[in-house]
């Protein structure tokens, strides 16, 4: 088995534990939102979501997912399905109103590449929606401590994340960070850790297991409305006139 394969495979055993059950039970609702404020009629979702895709929940005219040729062949969907890298992307420029990206950017070797197709092929003032998983939390650190409790991949941090995105030409409209505790199957322990999740948006909001970022691809071009129309200020030469002077002449003496 490839490196590439196995860590397909990884992913795929972490899919259906409980460990991601418990984790997308607190992502789905961000994920659900972010989309439900930015999706359009054309939307392209790179990857194969981790959980449940609530993309499918939505009524589309167009959903195409790209998967692994593996993947694509054992799928059995309504919608389109496109055995395709997200890094080298089978579609025309400006195709689709929205790219959504779960969980892909962390298990992909060319996370920059990704974004720039998603960029390519996204419309001018076209949404992009992705989701990852943040290095400086419980969760990055459950990678060294339990491994099988996380998802396999190379994390990156929302900043990071953000800088890519605005350096492609994206303007981050909304992003969220949750999941403050370890991802735990045990009830005990997320009873114990309960207090982290209500205190950690307030107390420590960079330190979320879990991120969404909502971005929309600027238009160049759009940043005039209507026609703008320059007035010449003529300049008006104002005549000289000459001064008035009263001289008193005083008159001479007969």
């Amino acid at each position: 088995m490839s490196a590439t394969s196995q860590h397909d495979f990884d992913s795929q055993k972490w899919r259906d534990s409980d460990y991601a059950e418990r984790y997308f039970d607190i992502e789905r609702p961000f994920l659900d939102a972010a989309l439900r404020s930015s999706i359009g009629p054309t939307v392209l979702q790179l990857g194969q979501y981790l959980s449940q895709s609530v993309v499918e929940d939505f009524d589309l005219p167009l959903l195409i997912k790209t998967l692994s040729r593996e993947q694509s062949s054992q799928s059995e969907a309504d919608y389109s399905i496109v055995a395709a890298d997200p890094a080298f992307l089978p579609f025309e420029p400006e195709a689709f109103s929205t790219v959504v990206l779960p969980h892909v950017l962390e298990r992909h070797k060319l996370p920059h590449q990704v974004l720039r197709e998603s960029h390519r092929v996204l419309m001018p003032e076209g949404h992009i929606v992705l989701t990852g998983f943040s290095p400086n939390s419980f969760i990055g650190v459950q990678r060294w401590l339990r491994p099988r409790a996380v998802c396999p991949g190379k994390y990156y941090s929302i900043g990071r994340v953000i800088d890519w995105l605005q350096l492609l030409g994206f303007e981050v409209v909304n992003r969220k960070m949750f999941h403050y505790a370890p991802i735990s199957r045990s009830k005990r322990l997320r009873k114990t850790f309960r207090f982290f999740e209500s205190a950690g948006d307030r107390w420590l909001p960079m330190t979320g297991g879990g991120y969404m970022i909502s971005a929309k691809k600027r238009d160049p071009g759009s940043t005039l409305v209507g026609r703008v129309k320059l007035k010449k200020s003529k300049r008006k030469l104002v005549a000289a006139t000459a001064a008035k002077t009263h001289t008193n002449r005083s008159k001479a003496p007969d």
